[in-house]
């Protein structure tokens, strides 16, 4: 009996193991999504505020024609010009950095994605270490895919905080050329 309740109790277990992981592993695959998204509709939001721009353009000559070069506001226009063109690559390039995949090095080799190509593991072999995995096994796959998908999102969200620092730089960067045309006009 005692043998029974032993069995029943590490049975439930390694159901409750597998039930973690199963959550664990969709909640990070959804948090690696939403990163991708985020970043993609602040590029969306900075190709916008170009075409904006583009197509106030001969209103902006006007407002830079009346702005004298060598004066504060000249240098403080080329300054911020400058660095409204340097957090507008940094938006796009750390942007790309986040969204292209990414992969984890752990050492491991699970056999949740196949390292190999379909010619050198065909699908017999697979089918093969996949039925003669155990329990266990199948925890630490699930421990390992898991622990790859965190630092995949922590490698994600360091580029995303440096894309989201960028668009800041380009909203303020915005709204200092702005000041600096309303000075520039009284």
């Amino acid at each position: 009996m005692d043998n029974t309740v032993s069995e029943n109790t590490e049975k439930k277990t390694i159901e409750v193991k597998q039930s973690f992981f199963s959550s664990a592993i969709s909640d990070i695959s959804a948090y690696i999504q939403l990163v991708d998204t985020k970043v993609s509709i602040i590029m969306a939001a900075v190709v916008a505020i170009i075409m904006g721009g583009v197509a106030c353009y001969e209103l902006i000559e006007n407002l830079i024609s009346l702005v004298k070069p060598c004066s504060w506001q000249g240098v403080a226009l080329i300054i911020s010009t400058t660095a409204l063109v340097v957090s507008i690559a940094g938006v796009f390039v750390f942007g790309i950095l986040t969204i292209r995949s990414h992969s984890s090095k752990i050492g491991y080799n699970s056999k949740w994605f196949l390292p190999q190509s379909t010619k050198e593991y065909s699908f017999d072999a697979y089918k093969e270490d996949i039925l003669s995995m155990s329990d266990e096994d199948i925890i630490v796959n699930m421990a390992a895919e898991l622990y790859k998908l965190n630092d995949i999102n922590r490698q994600k969200n360091t580029t995303y905080r440096w894309a989201l620092r960028s668009f800041a730089a380009t909203l303020i960067t915005i709204g200092v050329i702005y000041m600096l045309f309303l000075f520039s006009v009284v």
